[in-house]
């Protein structure tokens, strides 16, 4: 899985955060690496970067979610 990390300060890149969703607050997560990366290339912005280091927590309500919403 696929997650976009965003690095809001450069200078202290251990304060990051996982791109959400704004109204669920689950992380974005793909399944794919180019589909995160068409998702990136269309944020085109020099803070944000893919990662595979995803919460076990987070993770799950992500995974959760995209079932909920594929079964609806």
């Amino acid at each position: 899985m696929f997650a976009i990390k965003v690095t809001p300060n450069p200078r202290r890149p251990e304060d990051n955060f996982l791109l959400r969703d704004s109204e669920q607050f689950t992380v974005h997560i793909w399944t794919r690496k180019s589909e995160a990366e068409k998702a990136l290339a269309r944020l085109n912005d020099s803070r944000c970067s893919i990662t595979e280091d995803i919460p076990a927590a987070a993770l799950e309500r992500a995974t959760k979610r995209k079932l909920a919403l594929q079964r609806a």
